[in-house]
């Protein structure tokens, strides 16, 4: 009996302390497997660009958009609301920035706080879960749950000791179906954001969501739907640069 104790309290230990490096083992299979089930690294590896064009509909409004991707963290998008025309870009560099376009062309001004970190997050040309380690990306595994009528595995996903957030993969497919992040306000407010991620298609073997939909606190933000979604698109030079403001 004592040895039998001993040993269960043993093995109890020896659980603990291999629990994490379960846990690590659970997460880098899960991106693993992400990542082939989406077309997998050599087919990743042959994106280099993206253009896509569509509309994001908020507050009973729709906005036409237009965004060019490039790797690794190139982003410009243009987004059209009758005749006022917005740009938002990031070089992958220097500080994300925006201007109004067209006839009555503003000066350019960097993004600043949370949209300017938002904005340079959305320019990663792939996922989290591509080659995360080597991107300074670290995730843990949180479990199983019930979301949206299917199960997904959960992953907190950090970066550089930045504020986390939850990634729900599809137990099936291995897809990201979801993210779960807390926005902090102006005010100090903090609140619960989620998006769904939906209608997945192929693009040049890669399988990408092509709507996305944001709630705050349960309640709508913002829905964007990519009609048209163009591979390996020629980049002009200089169109993710800040323009040189003219005195």
């Amino acid at each position: 009996m004592k040895v039998s104790g001993m040993w269960r309290k043993w093995h109890w230990i020896l659980f603990w302390l291999a629990a994490p490096l379960m846990h690590a083992e659970d997460a880098d299979n899960i991106a693993r497997i992400h990542v082939e089930a989406i077309g997998g690294k050599m087919r990743l590896g042959l994106l280099q660009s993206l253009q896509a064009e569509g509309q994001v509909f908020i507050d009973g409004r729709r906005l036409d958009f237009t965004l060019i991707a490039q790797r690794p963290n190139r982003l410009r998008m243009e987004t059209r609301s009758g005749e006022r025309t917005i740009v938002q870009a990031t070089d992958g560099v220097n500080a994300p920035w925006q201007m109004l376009a067209g006839a009555n062309s503003g000066k350019p001004t960097s993004l600043i706080g949370e949209e300017s970190r938002e904005f340079a997050a959305d320019a990663e040309f792939d996922d989290p879960l591509v080659d995360y380690a080597e991107r300074g990306y670290t995730l843990d595994y949180a479990g199983k749950i019930q979301w949206d009528g299917k199960q997904v595995f959960r992953l907190f996903v950090t970066r550089r000791f930045t504020a986390g957030y939850y990634l729900l993969v599809d137990t099936e497919t291995y897809f990201i179906v979801g993210k779960q992040a807390v926005r902090k306000l102006e005010s100090g407010r903090e609140i619960s954001i989620e998006t769904r991620y939906e209608d997945f298609r192929p693009v040049a073997g890669i399988i990408m969501p092509h709507r996305m939909i944001a709630t705050a606190e349960g309640k709508p933000l913002h829905e964007t739907v990519m009609r048209r979604v163009q591979a390996n698109v020629p980049v002009r030079d200089g169109i993710f640069e800040k323009p040189v403001a003219v005195e």
